[in-house]
């Protein structure tokens, strides 16, 4: 799912970037808080439908305020100084007053946990409007309102998330065979699959059954019938290298071995984690020839389901053969 690939992506960047701020922050380093306060405005502007400005452009170092929302009326303090006493200093600040008589709200956007700090009773001596609660903002409040946003806005988030804190592309290192074998698989005609495939029906059912993966059936059995139009497709990709498929079979193996170490996850889970792992590792490649979502989804569900029915993901029955001899 798009909404499952999109989640991952912004996660992993955003744990990341909060981690680099702290390290960097113990040895006094701080020029990466300036450059996240920038990429916070924007990721709050889209999150919570703000229109916030960096307060500081206009005036440097207004005490108590990096973010500003004049429309909306909020304002917001990023720090990575995570502790009451940071909150207490920020609330005795005379200028608050003046802000506190137009009807703004104060809100804290710290880079690490602040949920500690959600229970805690301040000294608000101007009563400008500040919920401790709802106006404490850290990573996890964040994250958590990303997974509550629909896939549209994530794909926003995404792009941010990518264009600030994504990896510069190199071409040599992330072109990718399995982003050439999609390539190849996009140009067919998937309307016209044979159902003359010689597969092992029942031995697939078996595989299906051995691994748990009942509530998958229709999807492995609607996938299947591209068996014939895939193996065409490895014949011709081969003609280009020697190992060229062998590594697209090693690659989905090693995400299957991945996913399946995790703890908690069920197989049903894992099967969904292949094809999410093997869709974001296909847009970060450099000879991806890009496709609507919902072509590049299907493509690569083909390809899985291929990969399940040749044994290179999920453990094969005794006695298993794909296809009938």
């Amino acid at each position: 799912m798009n909404r499952d690939f999109y989640f991952n992506y912004i996660t992993e960047k955003i744990e990341i970037l909060c981690y680099k701020i702290k390290s960097m922050g113990k040895l006094n380093i701080l020029n990466l808080n300036i450059h996240a306060e920038f990429f916070y405005r924007d990721l709050c502007n889209i999150i919570y439908g703000l229109s916030l400005e960096n307060a500081n452009v206009e005036k440097q170092n207004i005490a108590a305020i990096d973010l500003i929302d004049r429309t909306k009326k909020v304002l917001i303090q990023v720090s990575s100084t995570c502790t009451k006493g940071k909150i207490n200093s920020t609330l005795s600040k005379r200028n608050l007053l003046a802000y506190k008589e137009q009807g703004y709200v104060l809100k804290f956007l710290f880079f690490s946990d602040a949920k500690n700090l959600r229970g805690n009773t301040f000294n608000n001596i101007h009563e400008i409007r500040f919920n401790p609660v709802e106006d404490i903002i850290d990573k996890d409040t964040i994250l958590n309102s990303v997974l509550e946003c629909e896939v549209d806005k994530q794909k926003k988030i995404y792009e941010l998330v990518k264009k600030e804190l994504g990896e510069t592309p190199d071409p040599s290192r992330i072109s990718t065979n399995l982003a050439e074998l999609i390539n190849l698989l996009s140009e067919e005609d998937l309307g016209m699959a044979s159902t003359e495939n010689k597969l092992n029906e029942y031995n697939i059912d078996c595989k299906i059954d051995y691994n748990n993966l009942k509530k998958l059936r229709g999807i492995i059995n609607q996938y299947k019938i591209y068996y014939t139009k895939v193996d065409a497709i490895y014949k011709e990709f081969d003609q280009q290298g020697n190992n060229k498929s062998l590594s697209v079979f090693n690659k989905l193996s090693r995400f299957y071995i991945e996913e399946s170490m995790k703890e908690n996850y069920n197989e049903n889970q894992i099967f969904f984690s292949i094809i999410n792992r093997t869709v974001a590792h296909i847009r970060e490649s450099s000879n991806y020839n890009i496709l609507p979502d919902e072509e590049l989804e299907q493509c690569v569900s083909i390809i899985v389901v291929d990969a399940f029915i040749r044994c290179k993901v999920f453990e094969n029955p005794e006695g298993y053969e794909h296809v009938i001899a």
